[in-house]
């Protein structure tokens, strides 16, 4: 089940009524201010990173049809916004107000995340967006909302556009691994677009070869591998990266302080981690790695777990 944010958007009327072209019944458009309200929940938090207590700046790139009724549109253009902090409904205030135009024409909008900074690029040109994935910050986008001064839009929701794994790592005897020290991500393919004009939205891979790059998992400490025995439950996971949807595999390369064989050398270890079907969009995996007492790491997929912000998770030490 896809995470999301929803959005309330409130219509405030403002200004003097306009005249009507005759082409909404009769109808006398005003002008309208898009007031937009969002909701925070306990399950989105993790979609976004962010506390309750935090202002949020997310983006909505906006077409305007050219002539009413025609369903041609101009340019894009976006839209900068800030949810205020705070728990439950909160305000969503565009940096420049936005309204819906008085002769009726329609508006077409559609909001994305995270705005703005090193890991984004908009292109209104071309109509897209493209993101750099860190493994740390999730990508997220609305589907296309249409409205006009008769008939605003008054809702949307934010989709995870990433999928996320969580990491597992526990022994049946520790003594001969000792610490993990690092996990990286092998290839990822970090250059994502989201193109406007698709509904629903979802990223395309437009990496080339200087965008596949290895992503460590983010805010790991060094950390013992738990020595866990057959019958007990796993340990919480350790480490948490968002990365692309895959319909493979990833490749894992795991430091350790020691060798598998109980001896005091750094050693990288390699593992292929996957799950039937291809990771998912919008959802949360969780793999358990097995430090093994014949120096080797085996990977189970255990399930689909709760979308979880990775600094939450507690470290078993």
């Amino acid at each position: 089940m896809k995470k999301r944010i929803v959005i309330t958007a409130f219509v405030c009327l403002s200004g003097g009524m306009a005249c009507s072209d005759g082409g909404n019944n009769g109808l006398q458009p005003v002008e309208t201010t898009v007031r937009l309200e969002g909701s925070i929940g306990l399950s989105s938090r993790a979609v976004i990173g962010s506390g309750y207590a935090d202002a949020l700046a997310v983006c909505f790139a906006r077409q305007d049809e050219t002539v009413p009724r025609s369903g041609t549109y101009g340019a894009w253009h976006v839209c900068k916004a800030v949810r205020n902090g705070g728990d439950g409904r909160q305000p969503i205030l565009f940096t420049v107000p936005q309204f819906y135009p008085v002769d009726g024409r329609t508006i077409r909008m559609q909001g994305y995340f995270p705005m703005e900074g090193e890991t984004v690029e908009a292109d209104t040109a071309a109509g897209m967006v493209q993101f750099t994935v860190d493994g740390t910050t999730d990508i997220m986008a609305t589907d296309f909302l249409n409205g006009n001064a008769y008939t605003p839009f008054n809702t949307c929701i934010f989709y995870h556009l990433l999928t996320q794994i969580q990491l597992v790592c526990y022994s049946r005897d520790a003594n001969k691994w000792g610490s993990v020290t690092q996990i990286d991500v092998e290839n990822v393919h970090t250059r994502q677009q989201l193109t406007f004009s698709v509904v629903p939205p979802f990223l395309t891979d437009v990496s080339s070869a200087t965008d596949i790059k290895i992503v460590s998992v983010p805010d790991m400490p060094v950390f013992p591998i738990p020595e866990i025995e057959e019958e007990e439950e796993l340990p919480d996971p350790q480490g948490i990266v968002l990365l692309p949807v895959s319909s493979g595999s990833y490749r894992l390369q795991i430091v350790t302080t020691k060798d598998g064989r109980g001896n005091e050398t750094e050693t990288t270890s390699e593992v292929a981690i996957g799950v039937e079907g291809g990771f998912l969009t919008g959802k949360s995996h969780v793999i358990s790695l097995l430090f093994t007492e014949e120096s080797q790491i085996k990977t189970t997929f255990v399930g689909v777990a709760a979308w979880t912000e990775h600094d939450e998770v507690d470290i078993p030490i």
